[in-house]
């Protein structure tokens, strides 16, 4: 009771004086009694806190907010109510750190901040110490490419498959960001593959040139698979009357899931590609580079997508032209994914990969 009535007295003496130096000072002197004793604190005098502190950060100068919000970010139960009003002010130099630092702000909290604000909140909260992937999921989707560069170099930053997936298809022409996420350690080596697949030769020497033994071997190893002809920008060819011929089989999906497995086991890529690209709404251009790429990443998502069974996308894994096929240990990882992932992160990585190629 004592010390509620001495923060009263005090908060309404500041409120009465009208100096906003004199404001300012009971905010500190509060603020310094809440942080050197926090963790004695219960929840109704936290709660006191919160109270006083919002209404003294009204009256106030924003470099003393800014001390606030510093002192505060780091307290593990500061007042909640104060730290969400620093987290959603506009001025990052207020609200960054809250967002980087303070452990009051739930994972959905931060998912709706990073919808709303600035790229530079953003990037603050891809350097909180930890990160859970439904957030790091969704700085990955709206985040230029430095927050990404910067939540792909956190350690403590957690990414879900589809996560890693659209950091490694936002990585495609950003040497820096394509350094960076070849090096977490959390990357699948499909993953991997696919990241040195579309890296630029500085890239590649750059992670040799730091890598140990055992993986400089392994890079070497996967440069030497990669095709020099490992992406197609246009059509290789005419598809009109693979079109006709796919159109001639009706709407039903299960009749040309049906035809897109005879395609599959007699080879005949023309129309395999314009089934695919009926079935997926997707362009055949973009379907037809899905097939010829060396690594099957995006056709997995692809095929996926459109609700084919593993039968058939091992088919369609067979068909691909290939002057030596896959060995069993690739199809055993492409299986492997293909049964882990669920249909929805395939259509958001979908249509992550179709913005962003959009976007170049």
């Amino acid at each position: 009771m004592g010390l509620s009535s001495t923060i009263i007295d005090e908060l309404e003496n500041a409120l009465k004086a009208g100096s906003t130096d004199r404001r300012m000072e009971v905010l500190q002197r509060i603020t310094d009694l809440f942080v050197n004793n926090a963790k004695n604190f219960t929840s109704e005098q936290v709660a006191l806190f919160d109270d006083v502190m919002g209404r003294l950060v009204k009256e106030i100068e924003t470099r003393a907010v800014v001390e606030l919000s510093k002192q505060l970010a780091p307290v593990p139960n500061a007042p909640a109510g104060i730290i969400r009003r620093l987290a959603w002010d506009d001025a990052v130099e207020v609200s960054g750190p809250v967002l980087a630092k303070s452990d009051r702000l739930t994972d959905g909290e931060l998912v709706k901040l990073a919808g709303a604000k600035s790229q530079a909140h953003l990037a603050k909260i891809a350097t909180r110490p930890t990160l859970n992937d439904a957030v790091t999921e969704f700085l990955v989707q709206r985040g230029d490419p430095e927050v990404a560069n910067t939540l792909a170099s956190n350690p403590g930053a957690r990414f879900s498959e589809t996560g890693l997936w659209q950091l490694a298809i936002k990585a495609d022409g950003d040497e820096r960001l394509s350094e960076t996420v070849a090096r977490r350690s959390d990357i699948p080596p499909y993953l991997f593959r696919q990241i040195l697949s579309q890296a630029t030769d500085k890239v590649r020497q750059k992670l040799l040139a730091s890598a140990q033994p055992d993986t400089r071997r392994s890079i070497e190893q996967i440069l030497g698979n990669i095709s020099i002809q490992f992406k197609k920008a246009a059509i290789s060819r005419d598809y009109a009357a693979a079109q006709r011929r796919v159109r001639a089989l009706g709407q039903d999906t299960e009749h040309i899931k049906v035809s897109l497995l005879e395609f599959a086991h007699e080879r005949k890529l023309p129309e395999l590609i314009a089934a695919l690209s009926v079935l997926s709404a997707v362009p055949i251009e973009l379907v037809e580079q899905l097939v010829h790429d060396d690594n099957v990443f995006g056709l997995l998502v692809l095929c996926k997508v459109v609700a084919l069974d593993w039968t058939i996308m091992h088919a369609i894994i067979l068909a691909r032209p290939s002057p030596e096929g896959p060995n069993s240990a690739e199809i055993e990882s492409a299986s492997a994914t293909y049964l882990k992932l669920s249909a929805s992160s395939a259509q958001r990585a979908l249509r992550f990969w179709q913005a962003s190629r959009k976007n170049r």
